[in-house]
């Protein structure tokens, strides 16, 4: 059986603990997950994202960020 690129309600439901879409996404974003709206107004989260952030091995947003060394000018 081959899996969706994303989660499926329930999955989603069962990873946030939450079965509300506007709980779920305040649940995703404290844990770090990303994730969109679709057009029918469904939260959608891939499936491989989830497993990185699980597993430790999705980049942060913030180890991206360039410094910012106009502040260090005097």
């Amino acid at each position: 059986m081959e899996s969706s690129l994303f989660l499926t309600p329930g999955e989603l439901e069962q990873l946030t603990g939450r079965r509300r879409g506007k709980e779920q996404r305040q649940q995703l974003d404290e844990m770090g997950v990303r994730w969109l709206l679709n057009a029918a107004g469904e939260t959608l989260v891939g499936r491989r994202h989830v497993e990185e952030v699980l597993c430790g091995t999705a980049q942060s947003d913030q180890k991206k960020r360039e410094p910012n060394l106009g502040a260090l000018a005097s």
